[in-house]
């Protein structure tokens, strides 16, 4: 029980980074499609 705890307390300490990360890398990969297909468009 104390490891599913520690687990969880771990979780919620990384969660905002994670979540963070995460964001900024599908905006990244995002904006990068969005400037291939303009690209391809013109």
């Amino acid at each position: 029980m104390k490891l599913d705890s520690y687990i969880t307390t771990e979780e919620t300490e990384l969660s905002p980074a994670v979540v963070m990360t995460t964001v900024l890398l599908v905006a990244v990969f995002a904006l990068g499609l969005l400037y291939q297909l303009i690209t391809v468009v013109l």
